[in-house]
């Protein structure tokens, strides 16, 4: 397994597809030839490759799972899907169409509308908000994340198309709170700071139910089986079908290039290389993925899957 995942990073940095984000300043500035990658498996393994020893990022999208989560875990599901569905877009994640077209309630919590209107929902003032997400946070990747406070100005600096997403949400009476301060939480929510280390917790957690290694109960077996399913559908915005076939991993992308994604009863995976391709996924890490589920049978289709014979 460790073969295979540093065989899969050395052949993805060969890769000089695709740039970092640059309408959100910060994420412009990153060295766009780092690359980490790490597994954990369900019974606490865990294996690192490329420059996972200093290799610091922003969560972006991918920290759209901590507010869904959370709020899943303590409203339930009816409560939120009266606030956002569930249905895969087929637009891009900031897609300002498709909350005019779709609506009033945003389609999915994994594209841009969906995540601001569940901040919108997170209860008390905007420190409790912060403290509310703190502490999923630290929950759900097994340490305190902290967040990046340049990231945090320089989404809030030029944030202008969510604000427009936003604008239209209120104007359909789907905000919990008004616009900045939905806005507020939802720049603090994508500016969390972690390394891989850390994010591949979250996907290792995933696959395994909902339960840490030595058997805690982290979050309900429910809330971890729905994420799943819409991380499947919709966590790779409009490549999510793609993705699906190639590596039958359910997945999460953010546009500072960290991808995460797991399979069910083994194990999870966190890549971050900064070079996204039109849709906002991280090309390196696509390719990872798709090697190592090809390798290990991570496939969810695979008949025989990990249980394969080492002759075979």
């Amino acid at each position: 397994m460790q073969k295979t995942l540093d065989e899969a990073v050395l052949a993805a940095k060969q890769n000089r597809e695709g740039a970092p984000a640059d309408y959100i300043p910060e994420l412009a500035n990153v060295d766009p030839e780092q690359l980490s990658a790490a597994i954990q498996l369900v019974d606490g393994t865990q294996l690192f490759s490329g420059d996972h020893q200093q290799h610091l990022f922003t969560l972006q999208s991918v920290a759209k799972l901590i507010s869904l989560i959370g709020l899943m875990e303590e409203y339930g599901e009816e409560k939120m899907f009266s606030w956002i569905h569930v249905e895969p877009s087929g637009q891009s994640f900031s897609s300002i169409a498709q909350v005019d077209r779709y609506g009033p309630i945003p389609v999915n919590p994994m594209v841009n509308a969906g995540a601001i209107a569940l901040c919108s929902r997170i209860p008390g003032n905007t420190q409790q908000r912060a403290q509310w997400l703190d502490g999923w946070a630290a929950r759900l990747f097994g340490q305190i994340l902290g967040v990046n406070g340049k990231v945090f100005a320089s989404e809030r600096a030029t944030g202008d198309r969510n604000r427009s997403i936003a604008y239209l949400l209120n104007s359909k009476h789907e905000l919990g709170l008004s616009v900045e301060e939905s806005l507020e939480t939802y720049f603090y929510l994508c500016s969390y700071e972690a390394d891989i280390k850390s994010s591949v917790y979250l996907p290792m957690l995933l696959a395994n139910g909902g339960l840490a290694p030595d058997g805690t109960r982290v979050i309900s077996e429910r809330t971890s089986n729905s994420v799943v399913a819409i991380m499947a559908t919709c966590g790779m915005y409009d490549e999510s079908g793609m993705n699906l076939v190639k590596t039958g991993m359910p997945a999460k992308s953010g546009v500072s290039g960290l991808v995460v994604a797991l399979a069910t009863g083994r194990g999870g995976i966190a890549i971050c290389s900064p070079r996204l391709n039109d849709k906002g996924g991280s090309v390196r890490a696509q390719q990872i993925l798709t090697h190592v589920s090809q390798e290990l049978d991570w496939h969810f289709a695979a008949p025989w899957g990990y249980m394969r014979a080492p002759e075979e």
